[in-house]
């Protein structure tokens, strides 16, 4: 059975859409999802499933979270193949390595689908300040020139700029996700 990763967009953020990891282990299985494990609290869940289209997986997720909880999140899913292929194309990346403890400067976004190049270019003059970002069909890469807090880019600005949805997880996050589903 294959095995994937949802991404769930903007929850236990702020004290807004609430979801224990314990309590969402537990939905997915409920649902039919296999060996369901869970990093952080923000949203990562790995597990196996016997559909074929992570875009379907994906919906049915968000469903039944809305079911349960009564608002909507936006689910990303992907195959171990489709992570492997984010991480190794990170333009910012040194291969596989984490980045040193209080350097968490590299970003990996993950979007809904391929944006236009003309939004590209929107995001691109987006008062950004020194920050680094590149596009990968799907992906988009950001290097920050300091602090996340103290960045422009976020998942708003992206979504509002690429006309896409996105949602964004740091560079040892991602990298913690990849190893989990080998």
């Amino acid at each position: 059975m294959p095995v994937y990763l949802a991404l769930l967009r903007g929850i236990n953020v702020s004290g807004k859409k609430i979801i224990k990891m314990e309590d969402l282990r537990r939905l997915m299985t409920d649902a039919g999802y296999l060996n369901v494990k869970t990093y952080i609290q923000s949203g990562n869940v790995i597990f196996e499933g016997s559909q074929s289209s992570g875009k379907e997986i994906g919906l049915a997720i968000e469903a039944v979270i809305e079911r349960h909880y009564g608002f909507e999140v936006s689910v990303f899913v992907l195959q171990k193949e489709a992570l492997e292929s984010a991480v190794d194309n990170n333009p910012y990346a040194e291969g596989r390595e984490e980045e040193p403890a209080g350097f968490k400067k590299l970003y990996v976004t993950f979007l809904s689908d391929t944006p236009s190049q003309e939004n590209f270019e929107k995001l691109l003059q987006a008062p950004i300040g020194k920050d680094l970002i590149d596009l990968e069909a799907d992906i988009l890469y950001f290097r920050l020139e300091s602090k996340a807090s103290d960045s422009k880019l976020s998942n708003n600005l992206t979504e509002s700029k690429l006309k896409v949805r996105a949602t964004t997880r740091n560079w040892n996050t991602t990298l913690k996700l990849l190893s989990m589903m080998e």
